[in-house]
């Protein structure tokens, strides 16, 4: 059996810096749960540092999403935003259910949330919500299309939910909300995690598109707030430069870095060989 792995979740409430990573990485946490969106036009404006700076610190980053209710609408922003921070499909991805103007039963939307993430290539997705939604069945566990669950009970021995996958035990742990990862799922330590994780070049040369298009950014982390207004197209060639980021690469061009992706860009031919 894995050792649980203590965690973190952070909002626009929280800090962004590197050292308020490392401050809670001293004090024994070893991954961090970031919110990107809410609704269907409300971005986090710390998601892109608290991303950053959290894969930096931890060598990954899980990401939230808070739920309204409108399942694909709301799937559809929160992916669109996770792509635009350059995370892969091998990043876990969670909603959010709790906002009080849900209705009673609201696993339908849930599963459409779900499955567009699911149909995105997307498989490491995680539902949270209170213990007591889950065991009064306003989320029905059995009928969702993904099983995995992070429960949120405070003030008790256990998360109350049978098999929980993971537990956020506290509110307060140092000024956060602390959880423990049970089996990986939350922090994307699991076996299955590591198996989904995707193929990324590691060799400077001559690289083609083989994604519709790619976009280009300013800085490294491949962050919104960076892109550029000019994009590669699928069959477009590029000479560039593999640079590690965290545990994953970039290609470093002359107009700025993409993804290395092996989804995305395939090396034609290697720099000074074939």
């Amino acid at each position: 059996m894995l050792m649980p792995k203590l965690g973190i979740d952070v909002s626009s409430y929280q800090g962004s810096s590197v050292s308020y990573f490392h401050n809670f990485k001293k004090l024994g946490a070893d991954f961090a749960v970031v919110k990107l969106t809410e609704g269907t036009n409300y971005l986090n404006p710390k998601a892109s540092a608290q991303v950053t700076n959290s894969l930096k610190v931890f060598g990954s980053v899980s990401v939230y999403h808070f739920f309204h209710g409108a399942g694909t609408a709301e799937a559809k922003y929160f992916l669109a935003w996770a792509k635009k921070f350059g995370l892969d499909n091998s990043t876990v991805l969670v909603i959010d259910v709790e906002a009080p103007g849900l209705p009673y039963n609201t696993t339908p939307q849930v599963n459409a949330f779900l499955r567009y993430l699911i149909n995105a290539g997307y498989r490491n997705v995680v539902t949270y919500g209170s213990g007591s939604w889950f065991n009064s069945g306003r989320i029905q566990r059995s009928a969702l299309v993904d099983k995995h669950i992070w429960v949120a009970a405070y003030g008790v021995s256990q998360p109350g939910v049978v098999n929980a996958n993971a537990w956020q035990f506290t509110d307060n742990w140092h000024g956060v909300d602390a959880s423990y990862d049970f089996d990986g799922s939350l922090s994307g330590s699991s076996a299955t995690n590591k198996k989904a994780k995707p193929a990324y070049w590691s060799t400077n040369g001559l690289y083609e598109v083989i994604a519709d298009h790619i976009n280009v950014y300013g800085k490294i982390a491949l962050d919104k707030a960076h892109q550029r207004r000019i994009h590669f197209t699928k069959g477009s060639t590029i000479y560039g430069k593999a640079v590690k980021y965290g545990k994953v690469y970039r290609i470093k061009t002359d107009v700025g870095y993409i993804s290395a992706n092996k989804d995305y860009v395939k090396l034609v031919r290697k720099s000074g060989g074939k």
